[in-house]
C-alpha cells in the first residue's frame, strides 16, 4: 500500500500529524463555501432554537418542564461549538489564486471540539429520555447512569480513534470497533428505557416511544459512518460530505430529537388534564378529548 503522504502534496504532508483529513486536501472554491455553509447553518439552527425551547418549556406541566429546558441548554452548547468548528474552518484555508489551501497561516482544523460538545450534550440527551417518561425518581437516575455511561466511553473511545484518519488506518478501526461495542450497549440501555417508556405513557400517545426507538437507531447511525467516511479517499468531496453528515446528525439527534420530545410531553400534559399544554394544542384531536373530560 502506497503511504499516505506519498498521496499528498509536499506542501501537505506534514498535515498528517495533526490527525485530520480536513489539514491534508486542498478544497476547491465551491468545496470551500459549501463547507463554509453547511457549518454556518448548522449552528445558527441550534442558536435559533433555543427560544423554541424556552418557550416550549412554559406550556407543559411542571414536572416535565425540564424536558425543552434541557433541548434549550443542548442548543446553547451545540451552537457554540459549531461557531468553534466554523470559526477554525475559516482560519484553517488560505485562497492561493486556484484553491483553498489547508493549514493557512499555521491553523489547523480538527473535529475534537465536536467530540468535547458531545461529552456535554449526549449525558443532557439521554437523561431527558426517562424524565419525559414520566419514570419513578429512583429508576430514572438508574436508567439514566446506565445509558450515560456508555455513551460517553463510545465518544471518548471514537475520539482517540480519529486521530488515526490520516495514516494507518489500523488505529481508526480499531478504535471505531470498541466506540461501537459501546454504541450496542448504549442502544440495549436505550431500549430499555423506551420500552418502560411505552408502559408507561398514556394509550392516546404510546406509539410516540415505540417510534423514536427507531429514531434514535438511525439518527445516532449516521455518527459512525462520517467517523469511518476518510477510508473513502482523500478528496474534498470526502472532506465536505463528512462535515453534512456531522451536522445532519447533529441536528437530527439535537434539535428534531428535542422538538420530538418536547410535542411528547406537549400532549402527556394536556392528556394529564395541564389546561395550558390543552390550549397550545387547542388544534388538535387531543385538545378535545381534554375539553370533555373537564366538561368544556
Amino acid at each position: 500500500m502506497v503511504p499516505v503522504e506519498a498521496q499528498l502534496p509536499a506542501e501537505s504532508a506534514n498535515g498528517a500529524l495533526t490527525g485530520s483529513i480536513e489539514n491534508l486536501i486542498p478544497l476547491t472554491a465551491g468545496e470551500y463555501t459549501t463547507g463554509s455553509l453547511i457549518l454556518m447553518v448548522s449552528y445558527g439552527a441550534h442558536f435559533a432554537f433555543i427560544l423554541y425551547f424556552l418557550f416550549a418549556a412554559m406550556q407543559v406541566a411542571p414536572r416535565y418542564r425540564l424536558v425543552p429546558i434541557m433541548s434549550a441548554l443542548v442548543m446553547a452548547s451545540a451552537g457554540l461549538s459549531l461557531f468553534r468548528e466554523f470559526s477554525l474552518w475559516e482560519a484553517s484555508y488560505a485562497f492561493d489564486g486556484a484553491m483553498y489551501q489547508p493549514l493557512a497561516e499555521g491553523n489547523s482544523f480538527t473535529n475534537a471540539f465536536r467530540y468535547g460538545n458531545w461529552t456535554i450534550t449526549v449525558p443532557i440527551l439521554l437523561t431527558q429520555l426517562p424524565i419525559a417518561f414520566a419514570l419513578a425518581r429512583p429508576d430514572l437516575h438508574k436508567r439514566a447512569l446506565r445509558m450515560i455511561i456508555p455513551g460517553v466511553l463510545m465518544i471518548w473511545t471514537g475520539l482517540y480513534g480519529q486521530f488515526g484518519e490520516t495514516g494507518d488506518w489500523s488505529r481508526l478501526n480499531i478504535w471505531g470497533v470498541i466506540s461501537t461495542v459501546f454504541f450496542v450497549w448504549l442502544i440495549i440501555e436505550v431500549r430499555g428505557v423506551i420500552t418502560a417508556g411505552i408502559a408507561n405513557s398514556p394509550p392516546a400517545i404510546s406509539a410516540w416511544p415505540r417510534r423514536l426507538f427507531w429514531y434514535f437507531l438511525a439518527t445516532w447511525g449516521i455518527y459512525p459512518i462520517a467517523y469511518a467516511l476518510p477510508q473513502l479517499g482523500f478528496t474534498g468531496d470526502i472532506v465536505v460530505t463528512r462535515q453534512l453528515l456531522f451536522s445532519i446528525a447533529d441536528i437530527s439527534t439535537k434539535l428534531i430529537f428535542g422538538i420530538i420530545l418536547s410535542r411528547y410531553v406537549l400532549r402527556r400534559s394536556a392528556l394529564e388534564g395541564y389546561v395550558p399544554a390543552a390550549e397550545a394544542l387547542s388544534t388538535e384531536p387531543v385538545a378535545s378529548k381534554v375539553a370533555s373530560q373537564r366538561g368544556d
